[in-house]
Order: C-alpha cells, then structure tokens, then sequence
C-alpha cells in the first residue's frame, strides 16, 4: 500500500495517475482520501473550516476503510464531488493489487504510518503550489480566481497546523522547483525509503550521471536522508526508460515511449517511486 500526503492541489492525483499507467489499471486501486470530507462546502464556510482542518474529514471512517483495504476487504466509500463541493453517496471498492491511498490527511491519527509500505509527502515550492493551485481550482473545481485568493490565508494557516506536521513522517519528501528548463526536483529518501538502492537503480538503468544524490545526517526534519537532485534535462527521460523497462509489471506505457504531457522531472518521480516501491514488496 502507497500513501501519498500533500495539500491539496500539489500533485498527488498526477503523480497517481503515472503510476497507474507505468504499473497497469487493472493491478491498482487508487482511493481518494479528500472524498472522505463530511460537509460540502457551503457547509465548511459556515462552519469557518477549510478543507486542510481535520475536524472537516470522517477520520475514523477513513481509518478503518484503509485498514480494511489493507487486510483484503472491500469497502463501501464515500464520493465527494469536488467541482460542485457536496458528497454524493459512495462506491464500493475492492483492492486489486497496489494500493495507492492519496489524500491532505493521509497520516492523520487515527491512520497509523505503519498502514502503508512507502509513504511520500508533496511539498513543492511555495511559489508553485500557490500557482498550481489558483489554476487547478479555477479550472476543475469552479472557483473564481478572487474566491481562490480570498481563502489563502486561512488554507495556508490550515496546511501549516495540520498538513505540514506529517512531512516528519513520511518516507520520501517529493519537492519540485522552478528551474531553467521547467520543473527541477529534489527527492528526500529517509526511514524505510533508506534501505533502497538508489545509486544502484540508476547505474543499472544507464543514465545515472542525470542527477546528483547525496547523503546527509539531517535533513530539514533532521532525519538522515539520501538527497535526489535533477533538473528537466532531455537524458533524464532516457533515465526513466531505463528504469521502466526494469519493472516487473507491464503498464500502459512501454519503455520506448514517454509518459506525454508531463515534464521530465514528474516522469522521473513517478518512474523512481514505482521502483522503490516494488523493490520493497
């Protein structure tokens, strides 16, 4: 089981859907832990709760549906639509294969870290997630641009409070820059995430001169870390081939082709932590 934690708008529902395509549809089962909201947004507004504040969420209900995913049952889960901002009934799911559980509150007690084989925490640079942000709920979630900058300064009061302090928790920290040539990433690999050979998987994919890694004592949580750095040079999607063809699962996308439309940092990222996940099952 893969837990991805992030505010929302940073990622994690791109990042999943690369993995799908590298690992194949039918061998994952990807759950939505935002759709575990209880109010609909009126709702939260009048009850002055942003969507970070765990007081919004059904924890225990999500707690105990991913317990339950993880023992091999199936689960009747919420639906929440998120372009209208009101819950709409509920779906049955059953894990098939991975299962890749993405949310604001992934590793909010009562979820326990110990749930998930990998987990990855999403903190990209403040600039671009405020940019990613105002875009992705213009777009999908029908705000105003001036409704989306109104909420800011509570939204980042929240992320700070309640989101932020999971980062310390989880095995890999994914942060994208801006560089020169689109996104640039660093990768922070500590915890269970320390026992996998990177440089190692990079060697043998061929192309391990594309990025930089390092090890550290302590990172910005103060946990010893390998550091990952690579910027959106072409050779890093060479490097990505090299290690797709490596997993041991047949996908949507075959090592001759590239994931289209993402950038050669995101391919990368979703290419690696594919890896390292399987490496550990």
């Amino acid at each position: 089981m893969l837990g991805l934690i992030g505010a929302s708008g940073t990622g994690k529902t791109t990042l999943t859907h690369g993995i799908v395509r590298l690992l194949g549809a039918h061998g994952v089962t990807p759950i939505n832990l935002d759709d575990y909201l209880r109010y609909s947004r009126a709702e939260r507004a009048a009850r002055g709760l942003t969507d970070a504040d765990p007081r919004a969420t059904d924890l225990d209900r999500m707690a105990a549906d991913l317990a339950a995913l993880r023992a091999g049952q199936t689960i009747e889960k919420p639906i929440y639509n998120h372009k209208t901002g009101v819950p709409q009934g509920s779906e049955r799911v059953a894990p098939t294969g991975l299962v890749i559980a993405y949310g604001a509150l992934t590793l909010t007690p009562p979820v326990q870290p110990d749930l998930f084989d990998l987990t990855v925490y999403f903190d990209p640079a403040p600039e671009l997630y405020r940019r990613w942000r105002e875009e992705r709920d213009v777009r999908q979630r029908g705000y105003t641009l001036d409704e989306v900058r109104m909420a800011w300064p509570a939204r980042e009061r929240d992320i700070q409070r309640y989101i932020a302090v999971q980062r310390p928790l989880a095995d890999v920290v994914l942060r994208f820059l801006p560089g020169e040539m689109g996104y640039d990433l660093q990768m922070w690999l500590r915890r269970r995430a320390l026992a996998f050979d990177v440089v190692g998987a990079l060697a043998d994919a061929g192309q391990g001169a594309v990025v930089q890694i390092q090890s550290v004592a302590a990172d910005d949580d103060g946990l010893p870390a390998t550091v990952i750095n690579a910027t959106s040079d072409p050779a890093l999607d060479r490097l990505s081939e090299g290690l797709r063809s490596r997993l041991p699962v047949s996908g949507q996308v075959n090592a001759s082709e590239t994931l289209q439309g993402t950038h050669p940092t995101l391919t990368f990222a979703q290419t690696l932590i594919a890896t390292l996940l399987l490496q550990r099952g």
